[in-house]
């Protein structure tokens, strides 16, 4: 995978040529401001996998969470509860509330 950095002023003027070669390899085309990264063109397939893959992710964590308050809820009926502080602390450690 090559990895093609342009300018913004190169992307301007050159903005056709630009596209053609990003539908035609697909890699990402990172753009540069005063030699700063300041943004990244994909193709739209790109694009789209990528939000796919994010919002598999969103909903994997969504569910795990669900269950997560489920088992909390079941517990609490049954008098097992703890403090909700508790459960958020033991949540963030694990990674699931974000």
């Amino acid at each position: 995978m090559a990895i093609t950095i342009l300018p913004t002023t190169e992307v301007r003027d050159k903005m056709a040529s630009v596209l053609n070669k990003l539908s035609e390899t697909g890699e990402p085309v990172f753009i540069t401001r005063y030699s700063k990264a300041e943004a990244v063109l994909l193709s739209i397939d790109r694009y789209n996998a990528m939000m796919d893959l994010l919002e598999d992710r969103e909903d994997e964590l969504d569910s795990a969470l669900g269950r997560r308050l489920l088992e909390e809820r079941e517990a609490h009926a049954r008098g097992e509860g703890r403090d909700f502080e508790a459960f958020v602390a033991e949540l963030e450690r694990q990674g699931v509330s974000d």
